[in-house]
């Protein structure tokens, strides 16, 4: 562990050197931090806003597996985005690509990216709502429950579309509905199976007593399809689809810019067409709450407690305590449940008008509980627990109006215990610059 962070803290070193170098030799050039959130050109009092960033990171587990090799890597960046009013209506979009290539591990190289556009719109009648689309492709982590995840580049592509409307605008009582749709896949074939798609709506009702304070109870369907769910022993696979029902309470409170909070608490049901064994029932939610105490700090926090559903395939990689050792390959499917139950807290200090801390914890952790089917027989197998730990620390430096310097210190830990079992730790420290033209 001290090895690891002595590593990270010279590389720190490095990156910080390497970025000030671009800032002082390569005035016209772009550069920025690869996490950075795309600025708001609304509230920059522009319409629009272009940029540019270069980033350098050090990993000291690339692969996120057990004992993975460190590298460093380059993130090139380019950013873009608007926010136009059109008479009683707002079309807005954002976009981002990063160009990342890897010092020693070249079958990471990759390219990132991050685009969303959407209209949030306003009519008569009190009528009111927005339609936003998104469309991002990122590194993916290793699947919480398969064989222990060897050193694989594996790129995930999700897209989505939602739209809402509300009825009833600012007034005590309104009503909304939503629509939506999403979809994820893996450039790794061995990730085939975890491959989705999802459509999801709600209708609710909404009361609002005083100006603080918000409730609501919604209805919430959703159902989503995995057409390669499990790869049975002939190479073909089964599908699966889930079926999910909710009954939303909610609440929000908002206590001027100081204080504000929401949570939701739901009853939810889901049921899958071929996986019996991973259907759920029971009480569900989350919270956020967002409290700013002075000028300076910031702080928020969440807890969560929600349901889903994962599946892989059982074969000779995979040790299972339930059925007896075997020479030949398991040809059989895990059907399972996941629960999980997430926390995390930040804060952030503006020390002077340009710097600008952040620190942050997180956790969360999966219960997994399996079954393996062999053909016509079904085995108890032992649950799964995964678990992951992680903190940031950050800063970043408004050198002037356009330019922004960033540094960020992170760490990982995750352990899977049950019918898989490894577990791996990862730290990663990185400089970056942006320059945003408005």
């Amino acid at each position: 562990m001290k090895k690891q962070f002595g590593r990270a803290r010279h590389a720190l070193a490095s990156a910080c050197g390497a970025a000030l170098m671009s800032l002082a030799t390569a005035p016209a050039q772009a550069q920025a931090p690869a996490s950075e959130a795309a600025p708001s050109a609304a509230a920059a009092g522009s319409p629009y806003y272009i940029g540019a960033s270069q980033g350098f990171t050090h990993d000291s587990n690339v692969y996120r597996i057990p004992s993975g090799p460190d590298d460093n890597y380059s993130s090139t960046g380019l950013s873009a985005g608007f926010d136009v009013p059109l008479s009683r209506q707002r079309l807005f979009g954002t976009g981002r690509a990063d160009l990342n290539r890897y010092q020693r591990e070249k079958r990471l190289d990759n390219t990132s990216y991050d685009l969303t556009a959407g209209l949030n719109w306003e009519t008569i009648a009190n009528l009111s709502g927005n339609v936003i689309a998104t469309l991002d492709q990122h590194l993916a982590a290793p699947a919480a429950i398969a064989a222990v995840p060897q050193a694989t580049r594996n790129l995930a592509d999700r897209r989505g579309v939602s739209g809402l409307a509300r009825w009833g605008g600012v007034s005590v009582f309104t009503v909304e509905g939503t629509l939506g749709y999403s979809s994820i896949d893996y450039s790794a074939p061995e990730y085939v199976t975890a491959e989705s798609k999802q459509e999801f709506g709600s209708i609710g009702a909404f009361y609002r007593p005083s100006p603080l304070l918000r409730l609501g109870i919604a209805v919430r369907l959703d159902r989503t399809r995995t057409p390669k769910a499990f790869l049975q022993a002939d190479g073909s696979y089964l599908p699966n689809q889930i079926n999910g029902r909710h009954l939303d309470l909610i609440g929000e409170y908002e206590l001027s810019d100081r204080l504000s909070a929401n949570a939701r608490a739901s009853y939810t049901r889901q049921t899958n067409s071929i996986a019996g064994r991973a259907d759920f029932s029971g009480i569900t939610g989350d919270i956020r709450v967002m409290y700013r105490p002075t000028a300076k700090i910031g702080l928020s926090a969440y807890a969560a407690h929600q349901a889903g559903f994962d599946a892989s395939q059982a074969g000779t990689g995979l040790a299972v305590a339930a059925v007896p050792p075997s020479s030949t390959p398991i040809a059989g499917l895990y059907e399972n449940n996941r629960v999980t139950d997430s926390f995390g807290l930040s804060t952030t200090y503006a020390a002077t008008a340009k710097i600008t801390g952040t620190a942050g914890v997180t956790y969360a952790r999966a219960r997994i509980a399996s079954t393996l089917t062999t053909g016509s027989s079904s085995l108890a197998s032992p649950d799964v627990i995964d678990t992951v730990r992680g903190a940031t620390l950050g800063a970043s430096y408004a050198i002037a109006r356009p330019w922004l310097l960033a540094c960020n210190l992170g760490y990982e830990k995750r352990y899977v215990v049950g019918a898989v079992a490894y577990s791996y730790e990862a730290s990663s420290v990185g400089c970056s610059a942006q320059f945003t033209w408005r």
